[in-house]
C-alpha cells in the first residue's frame, strides 16, 4: 500500500495528521512530538506544498492525455491549443469535482473490513483448533501473533500508513484479549473467580495498552486502555453482589478516578485531545448511573451509605464545574449537587430524627445552598441559586394541598353566612362543615421558600424580579399562621388584620423611595384584608366588625397616596365594595327584608358618588368610586325587584343621583340614563298600581327635566338638543306611545301626534 498524498494543512500535524490547536500555536504535536517551529519545520512546509502542487499537475496533465487519446481513437481531433492551466498554487490546480469515493476512502474501508476478519479469524482460531492444538499450543500461537501484529503497527506507522497502523492496533487488542483466555485455560489463576480474573485481567490488559499507546501513538490503543480501566471496577461489583448502596458509593470512586485523571491529563502538553474527552464521558456515566441507585437506595430503612454516595457524587459534580470551561456546563454541573444533598439531608433526617418533616428539611437545605451562593463568586453563582430555587420548589409541591386547602376554603363562607359555630378554632371554623388538616410545617415552608427566592435573587442579581414571589410566599405564609397555631376564631381574624396593617403601612411608608416595592406591599395588604373580609363571614358578629374596618383600611391605604394612580382607583373600587358590604350586614343584622337592605344601599351609592364628586379625588379615584357606586346601585336593585314600592323609590332615587351626576362636565351622558331610571321607577310604580293614564304622572317629571335640559343649554351653549331635552321628551312621548298601542280608541294616539308634531 502505498502512502496518502501530502497536503500542507496547517491544521494538523504533517507527521500523525493529528488536529492542532488554533491558539496558541503549540511548539510540537502534542501526539507524535514533532517539532512545529523553526527553519526545518519551515522548509517542511515548503517541501509538501511543492508536492503538492506537482501531484495536481500531473493529475491534470493524465486526465487530458486520455481525452487526447480518446479523440484520436474516435477521429475527431481535440483542441490543438488547449487552454492555459496556470498552477498559482495547490488550490488553483484541484478539479472542479471531486469522486465521492476517493481511494483512501476505499482503502479505509478494506483496512476495517480486513482488521475485523482478522479479529473473526483469531475467535474462530480459538475455538476450533481448541482439542487439537490444546491450551497450551493455542495460547503460543496467539501469543505469537498478538507480537507480531503489535511489532507491524509501528514499523506501518513510520510509513505513515496510520490507518494501516490502527487496524493493527485493533486486531493487537483483540488478541490480547483471546490471550488472557488463553492463560486461563492453562491453569493460570484457577481458583479465582471467573469475573475476579476477568476483572484482573482487564486491569493487566489497560495497563498494557497504556504503555503501548505511549510508546505507539494510535488512538484505538488509547481509547481501549480508557474503557478497559473502566471494567475491572464494575466486574467486582457484579462478583460481590454489591448492594445498591455500596454500588452507588463505588461508582462515584470510579468518576472521581476519571476526573482527576483529566485533571492530571491537563497539566502534560504531550496528551493527545481524545484521552479526555472520553475519560469525561465515561466518568459521567459512572456518575449517573451511581447518582439514580444512590437516589433509590436513600428511600432504604438504613440510607447512611446512601446518603453517603450523593455526597461524594456531589463532590464529583463539583469537581467537574471546576475543569469545565462553558459557562452553561458550569452552571448546570454546580448547581445538580443541590438538589443531591437536600435528598441525602432529607433520607439521613428520616432515618435519625423521624419527628422532622421531609420538606421541612428540603426547604432548609434550599435556603443554605441559597445563602452560600451569596457567597460565591459571581460567575459559580447561577447553579447553585438555580438549584436551591429547585429545592425550594419541591418542598413547596409537598404542602401545596395544605397551603391551598387554607387560602380556598375559607372563601366557602360566602355561600353559608353566619353558620358557624360558637368558640370554633381557626382550623375548625377553615371551611364549610370542615376542619384544616395542615399543621404548622406548611408555614415553615413557605418562609424558608420565601427566603431562598430572596437570597438566589440577590445572588443572581435579579432581586427585583425575585421582590414578587417572595411577596406572595411570605403573605401566604403570615396568612397561614393563624391556623398554624391554631388561635380561636377572633384571634385569627385580629392577626389577619394586623398583618394587613403591617403591609399597607410598610407600602405607604415605602412608596415615595422605591414605587415598586410601594406598590407590591400595598396590593398583599389589600388581598389580606379582602380574604379577612371574606373569612369574617363566618360569624355575625365577626362581619360587623371587620368588614367596617377593612373598608377603613382600604379606603385609607388610597387615601394616603400609598399606591400609583391606577391601583389607587381600584382599592377605591374595593374599599367602597367592603363598605357596601358592611352596610348590608348591618341591615341583615337588624332582620330587615331583602327590599329594606336594597333600600339601605343608597346611602352607600350616595356617599360613593358624593366621594367621586370631591375636587380632590382624580380621575383614577373618581372612577374607582363610580364603578364602586354602580356595583351597589345593582345591588341595590336586584335586593328590591321583591317589593314594587321599595323597588320604585330605589330606581327613582338611582335615577336622580345619576342626574346629579350628569352635572358634571364630563359626565354629562350620566343624566340620560338618570332619565331611564326615574322612567322605569315611574313604569314600576304605574304597573302596580293597574294605572291605565300613565300622563298626569309622567307630565310633572316631563316639565322638570325640560326645563332642567333648557336651563343647562341657557348655561353652555355647547351641549347639544338630545343631551338637553332628550330626557323630558322620553318621560313626555314613550310612556303614552306604549299605552297607545292597546288603546281601542283614537283620542290618546291623536294628542300623542299632535305633541309629536309640536316637537
Amino acid at each position: 500500500m502505498t502512502a496518502p498524498a501530502l497536503s500542507p494543512d496547517a491544521t494538523r500535524c504533517p507527521d500523525c495528521r493529528t488536529p492542532l490547536p488554533d491558539r496558541p500555536a503549540p511548539a510540537s504535536c502534542r501526539s507524535c512530538g514533532l517539532a512545529l517551529t523553526g527553519s526545518q519545520a519551515a522548509r517542511l512546509w515548503e517541501v509538501d506544498t511543492e508536492l503538492l502542487r506537482l501531484d495536481t499537475s500531473r493529475r491534470v496533465l493524465l486526465t487530458e492525455r486520455v481525452e487526447l487519446l480518446a479523440g484520436l481513437h474516435s477521429g475527431t481531433p481535440a483542441d490543438p491549443q488547449p487552454a492555459e492551466r496556470p498552477f498559482t498554487g495547490p488550490a488553483a490546480a484541484l478539479p472542479a469535482t471531486r469522486a465521492e469515493w476517493t481511494p483512501q476512502r476505499v482503502q479505509n474501508l478494506l483496512l476495517v473490513l480486513g482488521g475485523l476478519l482478522l479479529a473473526v479469524a483469531a475467535v474462530v482460531f480459538t475455538a476450533v483448533t481448541y482439542d487439537r492444538l490444546g491450551a497450551g499450543g493455542r495460547a503460543a500461537v496467539l501469543l505469537t501473533l498478538t507480537l507480531a501484529a503489535g511489532a507491524a503497527a509501528p514499523a506501518v506507522r513510520r510509513r505513515d500508513l496510520s490507518a494501516t497502523a490502527e487496524t493493527l492496533g485493533a486486531v493487537t487488542l483483540v488478541l490480547a484479549a483471546l490471550d488472557a483466555y488463553g492463560l486461563r485455560t492453562l491453569g493460570v489463576a484457577d481458583s479465582s473467580d471467573p469475573l475476579s480474573y476477568a476483572a484482573g485481567s482487564a486491569a493487566v490488559l489497560a495497563v498494557a495498552a497504556g504503555l503501548y499507546a505511549g510508546a505507539v501513538p494510535l488512538r484505538i490503543v488509547r481509547n481501549a486502555a480508557v474503557v478497559l480501566a473502566q471494567l475491572p471496577a464494575l466486574l467486582l461489583l457484579a462478583r460481590y453482589d454489591a448492594p445498591a448502596d455500596t454500588t452507588a458509593l463505588a461508582l462515584a470512586g470510579l468518576a472521581a478516578v476519571d476526573l482527576f485523571a483529566v485533571a492530571a491529563l491537563r497539566e502534560q502538553v504531550r496528551v493527545p485531545r481524545d484521552v479526555g474527552p472520553l475519560l469525561v464521558l465515561s466518568g459521567g456515566i459512572a456518575s449517573a448511573i451511581g447518582t439514580l441507585i444512590a437516589l433509590v437506595a436513600a428511600d432504604q430503612p438504613q440510607p447512611g451509605l446512601a446518603a453517603t454516595a450523593l455526597l461524594a457524587h456531589s463532590a464529583v459534580l463539583v469537581g467537574a464545574a471546576v475543569l469545565v470551561q462553558d459557562r452553561t456546563g458550569r452552571a448546570v454541573m454546580s448547581g445538580l449537587p443541590v438538589p443531591l444533598l437536600a435528598v441525602a439531608a432529607v433520607a439521613l433526617s428520616t432515618a435519625g430524627l423521624p419527628e422532622l418533616d421531609g420538606a421541612v428539611v428540603a426547604a432548609a437545605a434550599g435556603l443554605v445552598a441559597a445563602l452560600v451562593a451569596t457567597q460565591l463568586l459571581p460567575a459559580w453563582r447561577p447553579g447553585p441559586a438555580v438549584g436551591a430555587v429547585a429545592v425550594a420548589a419541591a418542598a413547596l409541591a409537598a404542602v401545596v394541598d395544605q397551603v391551598g386547602t387554607g387560602l380556598i376554603q375559607p372563601l366557602g363562607w360566602l355561600a353559608d353566612p353566619w353558620s358557624l359555630a360558637e368558640r370554633a378554632s381557626a382550623r375548625e371554623a377553615v371551611g364549610v362543615a370542615t376542619t384544616w388538616d395542615g399543621s404548622a410545617r406548611s408555614a415553615v415552608v413557605l418562609v424558608a421558600a420565601a427566603l431562598t427566592v430572596g437570597a438566589a435573587g440577590y445572588a443572581l442579581d435579579r432581586l427585583r424580579a425575585a421582590g414578587a414571589p417572595t411577596a406572595v410566599l411570605a403573605v401566604t405564609a403570615l396568612v397561614l399562621l393563624p391556623l398554624a397555631f391554631d388561635v380561636s376564631f377572633p384571634v385569627a381574624m385580629a392577626m389577619l388584620l394586623a398583618v394587613a396593617v403591617a403591609f399597607m403601612a410598610a407600602g405607604a411608608a415605602l412608596l415615595p423611595h422605591r414605587p415598586d416595592a410601594g406598590t407590591l406591599l400595598g396590593t398583599a395588604g389589600t388581598a389580606v384584608a379582602l380574604l379577612t373580609a371574606a373569612w369574617s363571614t363566618a360569624d355575625r358578629d365577626t362581619t360587623l366588625v371587620v368588614l367596617p374596618l377593612t373598608a377603613v383600611l382600604v379606603g385609607a391605604l388610597s387615601v394616603a397616596r400609598a399606591l400609583p394612580a391606577a391601583p389607587t382607583g381600584i382599592a377605591i373600587a374595593v374599599a367602597g365594595g367592603l363598605g357596601t358590604a358592611a352596610l348590608a350586614a348591618a341591615g341583615a343584622a337588624q332582620e330587615l327584608a331583602a327590599d329594606q337592605v336594597g333600600g339601605l344601599l343608597l346611602l352607600a351609592v350616595a356617599g360613593l358618588l358624593a366621594v367621586a364628586a370631591l375636587p380632590v379625588a382624580g380621575p383614577a379615584r373618581r372612577l374607582g368610586a363610580e364603578i364602586a357606586a354602580l356595583t351597589a346601585g345593582l345591588v341595590a336593585v336586584l335586593l328590591a325587584v321583591g317589593d314594587a314600592g321599595w323597588l320604585t323609590w330605589v330606581l327613582a332615587v338611582t335615577g336622580l343621583l345619576a342626574i346629579a351626576t350628569g352635572v358634571r362636565p364630563d359626565r354629562r351622558r350620566v343624566a340620560a340614563v338618570g332619565g331611564l331610571l326615574l322612567s322605569a321607577s315611574s313604569w314600576v310604580r304605574l304597573a302596580d298600581a293597574d294605572v291605565t293614564a300613565p300622563e298626569p304622572y309622567v307630565l310633572p317629571l316631563a316639565v322638570v327635566a325640560l326645563v332642567l335640559g333648557h336651563l343647562r343649554r341657557q348655561a353652555d351653549p355647547r351641549i347639544g338638543s338630545w343631551a338637553a331635552y332628550g330626557t323630558g321628551l322620553t318621560l313626555l312621548l314613550v310612556p303614552s306611545l306604549l299605552f297607545a298601542v292597546d288603546d281601542e280608541q283614537l283620542t290618546r294616539p291623536l294628542l300623542l301626534v299632535l305633541a309629536a308634531l309640536v316637537v
